[in-house]
């Protein structure tokens, strides 16, 4: 058969939509087709400006190399621990005090101190004992 084939599209579909039909990536610089691009210019040199006020009010973090400074923002500004990563909140949640766990002779140790000292000086005011 000396004929040459034709290309076709037959069962093309299917190998291009292997990976799956993706959404297009989202544009990163608008399209200045059809812009005048001195007024654009301008809109974005003031755009610019607010930009900067809006930013001046978020709070920030120190940055630096001491650990310590950054756990303490965190705990001064609470409303960054919101936005905390999962992996970073472990070492900040220092505000929290942790349950201390006794040990069971911890626990009969505290109770037999209180019990001689309760026999020793009773707190508060009393009425006073005759002696006959």
């Amino acid at each position: 058969h000396g004929q040459v084939q034709e290309p076709t599209t037959h069962n093309q579909s299917p190998k291009w939509h292997r990976n799956g039909i993706k959404k297009p990536l989202s544009q990163r610089y608008k399209s200045l087709k059809g812009f005048d691009l001195r007024k654009i210019h301008f809109a974005k040199k003031y755009h610019k400006k607010g930009w900067k006020k809006m930013q001046a009010i978020k709070t920030k973090i120190l940055k630096g190399p001491d650990y310590k400074l950054s756990c303490l923002a965190f705990i001064t500004l609470p409303n960054l621990g919101k936005r905390i990563q999962s992996y970073m909140a472990r070492g900040h949640r220092l505000c929290q005090p942790k349950p201390k766990v006794q040990t069971k002779a911890e626990v009969k140790a505290p109770a037999k101190v209180q019990a001689s000292a309760s026999a020793q000086a009773p707190k508060g005011p009393q009425a006073p004992v005759k002696t006959p």
